[in-house]
């Protein structure tokens, strides 16, 4: 095989590889994704704590409110790294409230039937998010991985069948989407 070829054939699986490795992950394993996000925001506030520093070094004015946020973001970026599944807990309740607040609202104020079903299912939907908030995280990460590897997978067939087709050439045209 020639060395042009095989760059070619690297060049022509890598994005759809990648994102069948990506989307198995998702669905496979979606509290360690999880985790993983929460460390990487962690870290991410940390760091904007130790820019709050810096910036209250450098810069004389409103040292007191810098030196709050560099503490508020320290603290924050600790505790997540500390607990990492704690932040799709937290979000899970938090989305959960807001859609049983928000069905409890459309189920008094909808006079027709079909409203009063869907505000109820709203209301069920929150419901569930406040006691199985990790349950819904598994759940969303899993789908997303589920669709990520189906794109992937679909990537893949189009290369490889489009190469088939027009004998070996890569189309000069082509635009990923991802």
């Amino acid at each position: 095989m020639k060395k042009q070829d095989l760059f070619s054939w690297i060049s022509l699986l890598a994005t759809p590889v990648a994102l069948m490795a990506l989307g198995l992950i998702l669905l496979l394993r979606p509290d360690s994704v999880s985790a993983l996000l929460a460390t990487v925001l962690g870290w991410a506030i940390l760091l904007a704590g130790g820019g709050f520093v810096a910036a209250a070094l450098l810069i004389r004015e409103g040292t007191a409110s810098k030196v709050v946020g560099a503490l508020v973001c320290f603290a924050l970026g600790g505790w997540m790294l500390n607990h990492p599944l704690a932040l799709a807990s937290g979000i899970g309740r938090l989305v959960g409230i807001v859609l049983l607040i928000r069905g409890g609202q459309d189920l008094l104020a909808s006079h027709y039937g079909q409203s009063k079903l869907l505000s109820l299912i709203t209301a069920l939907v929150g419901l569930i998010l406040i006691l199985l908030p990790m349950t819904t995280s598994r759940l969303v990460f899993a789908l997303c991985g589920a669709l990520v590897l189906a794109v992937g997978i679909g990537m893949l067939l189009e290369r490889l069948r489009w190469r088939r087709l027009n004998g070996g050439e890569d189309d000069p045209n082509i635009i990923d989407a991802l």
